[in-house]
């Protein structure tokens, strides 16, 4: 999925994925810029379409520790 926000370019396909919550269907990623987003994909249960929601690097640190499938190292992550 590929989104223009506020002119940041925010897409799945060349982000690097820093993981994915247990509970499925919620992807953070990191753009090659440096940007961060968390991919939700279609909820089977409510129906909603996917969404990309861009979130600032305190709050991906923040929220890293919740993305434990797949997931990148601190350090791969946020080059600390």
């Amino acid at each position: 999925m590929k989104e223009i926000m506020n002119g940041h370019i925010y897409d799945t396909e060349s982000s690097l994925l820093i993981g994915e919550r247990k509970e499925g269907g919620s992807y953070m990623y990191k753009t090659g810029c440096g940007n961060f987003f968390i991919y939700h994909a279609t909820s089977h249960t409510t129906g909603n379409p996917p969404w990309i929601n861009p979130i600032s690097r305190s709050v991906a640190i923040r929220r890293h520790f919740r993305y434990s499938l797949h997931q990148l190292s601190f350090q791969e992550a946020f080059g600390e």
